[in-house]
């Protein structure tokens, strides 16, 4: 019997779980990645070195492989080209079109706007650009600068005052493929952590609610997560908007099966913003996050569906039940070279998987990009309150030693 191959877009250490589970499943994986070091290339079954945006390219690679399914494993840049393959090739995957509207945050704006979600004001900058023409004055300080087509954070500035507009503009143009930029209001939210799905959804249903507490770190970076608890620490009634919102905008794909990452918050008058979502698995982990607490397999779903297989796909969870748990980013707010963790005794025993991205002495940045991590753990607690202790309090229960 002839073996299925799926190409897989991204073999970092992170993305290493899509290819072994892939090869457990039986599907012969080919894998692009542009990095020559990527640790993927040593389990794929074939590897070509070729950037995860350059559709054209990976077009002829899928082409020439003869694939029957192609997965931008929790990569943002990676889901247009995931979805333009698999439209040209009638493979399964979602519109290429649709896919780009929520990828590039200018467009995503527009698809808000367009199916009547609450969206702050904002104001699209093209490069080149003259910071004195660019008109401001409807929009309220503060205000939020940002590429429109980079994730994890890059290229991001929250600004007070317009002082510091034109550096953060030329900070946004550095991280920008497309060279376009935004401007918008910063929309202060009403509740504790920042609120994030990483939902499954199948035939344009949710039927994974991964929905979770995405903990900020004032001290190092307030824009990235440092840490992740479930389940989400918000008013019953916003549950409700929450799952009432995010199966809306799934819908708005049509019968789409597959996973999401969607980040949102919800304002002191009760309405519910977006801030990203994504059409792919989230990163840090995430999706071995929401299967551990589910008990379910996030990742072979992903690919089964990428291979057209939903049937007896079972990933279901309510978003309430199945206890405490966490996802810690290990990270620093200072440079330095490793020297190990030093974990609280409550960390400590709620510790049930350990992953360290650093050997001892290697480089530590300050956590200014999400792939300044150091590592991530995973815990299960026994209440509430003992999550909290952790989860909210890294440096304390997971400080970051260094020499």
């Amino acid at each position: 019997m002839k073996q299925k191959k799926i190409l897989l877009l991204g073999g970092s250490e992170a993305q290493l779980i899509s290819i072994t589970k892939a090869k457990e499943l039986g599907y012969y994986t080919v894998l692009c990645d542009y990095l020559p070091d990527n640790p993927g290339q040593y389990i794929a079954d074939s590897f070509h070195l070729v950037s995860t945006t350059d559709k054209d390219a990976v077009l002829a690679i899928a082409e020439k492989e003869n694939i029957e399914g192609i997965v931008a494993y929790s990569s943002d840049p990676a889901a247009p080209t995931a979805a333009y393959v698999a439209n040209v090739m009638g493979l399964h995957g979602m519109d290429y079109n649709v896919v780009r509207h929520f990828c590039e945050k200018h467009l995503f704006r527009e698809f808000l706007i367009k199916n009547n979600f609450n969206v702050p004001k904002s104001i699209e900058v093209k490069v080149p650009y003259d910071v004195e023409l660019i008109d401001y004055s409807h929009l309220q300080f503060p205000i939020i600068v940002k590429p429109t087509d980079s994730s994890g954070s890059k290229g991001i500035t929250v600004l007070e005052n317009p002082s510091n507009l034109a550096s953060a503009l030329k900070y946004a143009q550095e991280y920008s493929r497309n060279q376009t930029l935004i401007i918008e209001e910063f929309i202060v939210r009403d509740h504790p952590h920042v609120i994030e799905a990483e939902i499954f959804a199948i035939n344009g249903k949710v039927v994974s609610w991964g929905i979770i507490n995405s903990i900020r770190d004032l001290r190092s970076n307030p824009l990235l997560p440092s840490a992740y608890s479930y389940p989400i620490d918000i008013a019953d009634e916003r549950k409700v908007i929450v799952k009432s919102e995010v199966s809306r905008l799934v819908a708005t794909t049509g019968k789409t099966s597959g996973a999401f990452n969607i980040e949102m918050i919800i304002d002191k008058h009760n309405r519910l913003f977006f801030l990203d979502a994504g059409p792919r698995n989230g990163g840090n982990m995430l999706p071995e996050f929401i299967s551990m607490i589910s008990g379910k397999d996030i990742v072979e779903a992903t690919l089964r569906v990428a291979m057209g297989d939903v049937s007896e796909i079972d990933v279901e969870l309510d978003g309430e039940s199945r206890g405490y748990w966490g996802l810690g980013v290990l990270h620093s707010d200072k440079a330095g070279r490793f020297n190990g963790i030093a974990y609280s005794q409550l960390a400590k025993q709620s510790l049930i998987r350990e992953n360290i991205q650093k050997e001892l002495g290697q480089d530590v940045n300050p956590f200014e990009r999400c792939n300044d991590l150091i590592g991530l753990n995973f815990c299960r607690f026994n209440s509430k309150d003992d999550m909290d202790k952790v989860m909210c309090n890294m440096y304390q229960s997971m400080r970051v030693k260094l020499m």
